[in-house]
Parts: C-alpha cells; structure tokens; sequence
C-alpha cells in the first residue's frame, strides 16, 4: 500500500513540474511582448522546493479574478502554482566610459633612450653558426638517352652510290594520252644524265628532250637523273588546251656514266577541246528574247565559236548574234556570271529574233567548237534546253499535303512566277472566311495560311487580274476547293 502511495506522489510531483514548465514557457513569451512591469513567478512543490522567477514586462500586466481564491490558497506553504506580483525596478544605466589619456608618438631620440635602458642580450656561442645549405636533393628525371660522342664528329666517307652499268633507258614519263589537264612534263633516266651543279648552270645545258609543237617553258633536272618541264605564260599555268603534244628522246643520248640510248623513245599526250562549263538559261520559264551565256573550260574565241551555235525551236532555226555591252549590263544575272568568269572563256549571244512563246528551246553547240589555245576542235555536240512562258493558269493545287488536316496551308502553283511588285491580295477571296488568312507569294507559288476550321470545305477564288511577270494574265476567275 506505501509503494502505491509513493508511487502516487511521484507522479504528482513529476506533473505539477511539468505543469510548471509549460507555464514558465508561456510567461516568458508574453514577458517578450508585454510591458516593463516585472512579473514574478513562485512555485511550491510538495517536498518544499521554491522556484522564484523574475520577468520585465513592457507594459501593465491585468489580473482578472471571477471569484475570490479561498483563504487557505493565499499561503505558500500548499503545494501548487504561486503568482506574486510587483512593481519592477530601474535598470541600472551603462557605466560611463573613462576618458583616454592624451598620447602623443615618440621621436627616435626618446625610441632609442629608452632602448638603451635595456639590459644587454646574453648570447650563447652555439647561436652563431655559418650557414648550412641543406643537402641537395636528385634532381628530376629527364626523358630520352644521353648518348656520348666525341666533338667534332669523325667524318666517315660515305660510300659513292651505284651507279647502274650498261646501256641508257628512260624508266618513266609523264603525261601520256588523252588527260584532262598537264601542269607539267617529267622524265626519269636509269643513269645520271646532269652533274650536281646550281640551277643556273643546268637551264645553261641543252636538254635531251624534245616537245613538238614547241612551247615556251623552263627545264629543270630534279636531282641528276629526273628532267621536268614546266609551262611559262601569263596567261595560263598549264599546257596549251586542245593540242596534241608529241615528246621525244632521240636514239644516241649519253649518260653522264657513258651510257647511250640504243632507241628513241616517243610518247604522246592530249589535251581536251572545248567544254561547256555553265550555261544559261538554264531554267524555265523564259521571255521570248533571253540573253544566252556560255562558259568554257579555256580561252576561246567567241566569234569563232558562235559560228558553231544554233538555236532551234519547233523545228526552225533561228540565226543568232552577239550580245552587246548595253544588252549584258541590263542583264543582272549574266553581268554576274561575266563578272566571275576568267578571262576569254565566255560568250553572250542572242537571236535576231523572238522565240516561239510555250515552246521548248534547244540550243547546241557545236561539233567543231574551235578553242584559243589548240588547234583541236569539238567532235560532239553539247547542248542545253529550256522552255519559254506560256499562258498563265494553275498546275497544281492542294491544302498541306494530301491529308488536310486543320490548319494545315492552301498551296496554289502557277506555270509562270507572279509579279510580287503587282501583286494585291484582294485577288484572292476564300469562302467561308479563314480566320487570320496571311497570303505569301513564293515566285510561281501561292501559299494561304489560316485557322482552318476541320469538317469545312473551303473554296478559293482567283481574280482575272492575278498578273506573271511575262504581264499575262488569267483568261477568267477560277475557283479552286
């Protein structure tokens, strides 16, 4: 029975602390925001223990009691939760601070008589001692192999190379048969054919070899055993297009060792005639009167050539002439291509004239296209084509592509580019409205973007007036769904 007593007032002991500290916790918070007063707080506990608790309020602290607290609760001998209040008291003020004495640097006469006043520094013999460098430490590793050698080198002689016995060949030469372009002109001996000696004493020696038709040029030996050729023009730094070379080394040629070509030896190499490079028109449609540009792959003679050009259309031939100055420089675009062409490679011409309009054009150039350069001339025809302007209608129309889901654009192409500088939007009408309807004109396309409605059938008209850039325009309206 005493141990559930005790048990008992242990846990009434360990509540009322609680109890105390939860409400020490609330008083100290409202002490935070309440005025200056103080607030002291007693508790009691059981076995006699006192704890006293002082807080400063901000403010008047209001006690409110319904009903009067029986006569027994106002000791403090019963356990339980006191509250005694109180007025506060005056904080004390801070302490003031004492003034700073006045100071004032000393001189170096005062610095050193008070320096004197030390005592002297005793020192022992060990403190003084030279100065140890400490031990060096392996220096860092270097890459590679030291390799002894004595200096200056021992000059070794170098063994004479062999030099091949017997009768002279020619190993190799280049260029040979129909190439596209010779830079140069090699050929290579089996024995040596020139002494180690400056360039300008082997341009002196007659060469061993032989170029028909003869070109202006500089040999030079590559060593003592490769004889080259190199083209020397202003103009051009190649071989001559459209000739045939013909190389030969007569029977008897001697080598520097004594050896003689038994044969001669002949070769020959070719380069091509004329070749169309670009062209134009090289695009349809065209006006009944272009401008016709030719570019060739050498220098040519454009009178010559235009001798050689014919230009047909539903079977007639029609007789072409020179293009003048004033005729290129209105022509944007072959001023341009004349601008980037080199030199003497080019021809613009043009019909007497106008060419039939929706016919296919065909012009052909050559066989027997003569060059500049070479007296070959072209054995096969090279030709382009292009169509002229016919009259403006509608070859295709449909909305994205194929499926027309909503949103997706109305595209309309025409035959001919449309005029933009002339175009009006007007001329476009679409049924039922589009909801923000934008119209873009792409040359020979027109492209109607909107809000397009799904489940809705929509219908485009085209005015009469829609115009090309040829100044044709549409025979009617037309409606397109």
């Amino acid at each position: 029975m005493f141990k559930h007593i005790g048990m008992f007032k242990h846990i009434g002991r360990t509540m009322q602390k609680r109890l105390f500290s939860t409400t020490f916790s609330l008083l100290m918070i409202l002490s935070l925001v309440a005025p200056q007063p103080l607030l002291q707080v007693t508790h009691a506990a059981t076995g006699g223990d006192t704890l006293e608790s002082t807080l400063r309020r901000t403010a008047p602290l209001q006690v409110v009691v319904d009903t009067p607290l029986p006569a027994e609760a106002e000791s403090n001998d019963q356990p339980g939760l006191h509250i005694v209040l109180g007025e506060g008291a005056e904080q004390p003020t801070a302490s003031a601070q004492l003034p700073v004495a006045p100071a004032a640097p000393l001189d170096a006469t005062q610095t050193q008589q008070i320096i004197d006043r030390l005592p002297v520094l005793e020192t022992a013999a060990q403190d003084v001692q030279e100065l140890r460098l400490p031990t060096e430490s392996l220096p860092p590793p270097r890459t590679g192999e030291t390799i002894t050698e004595t200096f200056p080198p021992q000059q070794d002689e170098a063994a004479a190379p062999a030099v091949e016995s017997g009768p002279l060949q020619v190993l190799r030469y280049a260029p040979e048969g129909e190439i596209p372009l010779a830079p140069f002109l090699n050929v290579t001996f089996n024995q040596p054919m020139a002494p180690l000696a400056t360039l300008q004493q082997l341009s002196a020696q007659d060469v061993p070899v032989k170029i028909t038709p003869e070109v202006p040029g500089i040999w030079k030996w590559l060593g003592t055993r490769t004889l080259s050729f190199e083209y020397e023009s202003d103009a051009i730094d190649r071989f001559p297009m459209a000739t045939e070379f013909t190389v030969e080394i007569p029977a008897g040629t001697e080598s520097m060792t004594g050896g003689v070509l038994d044969q001669a030896v002949t070769w020959t190499f070719r380069t091509p005639a004329p070749t169309v490079q670009s062209y134009y028109p090289n695009s349809s449609p065209q006006p009944r009167d272009p401008l016709f540009y030719v570019q060739f792959d050498q220098r040519v003679d454009p009178a010559a050539v235009l001798e050689t050009i014919s230009v047909r259309a539903q079977g007639q031939r029609y007789a072409v002439r020179m293009a003048t100055e004033d005729e290129i420089a209105a022509d944007a675009r072959v001023q341009k291509l004349r601008e980037s062409a080199p030199e003497s490679r080019w021809l613009a011409f043009r019909t007497e004239q106008q060419l039939p309009a929706d016919s296919t054009i065909a012009v052909d150039i050559g066989p027997g296209t003569p060059s500049a350069e070479g007296p070959l001339t072209t054995e096969k025809v090279q030709s382009f084509s292009f169509q002229t302007y016919g009259p403006l209608r509608v070859i295709e129309s449909r909305c994205g592509y194929g499926q027309c889901p909503p949103f997706s654009p109305f595209i309309i192409r025409f035959n001919n580019p449309l005029d933009q500088d002339a175009f009006d939007e007007s001329w476009i009408t679409i049924e039922p409205e589009l909801a923000g309807a934008v119209i873009n004109n792409f040359g020979d396309t027109l492209q109607i973007q909107g809000s397009t409605q799904g489940r809705t059938t929509y219908k485009v008209t085209l005015a009469a007036d829609l115009r090309d850039i040829f100044g044709q325009t549409l025979e009617k309206a037309q409606t397109l769904e």
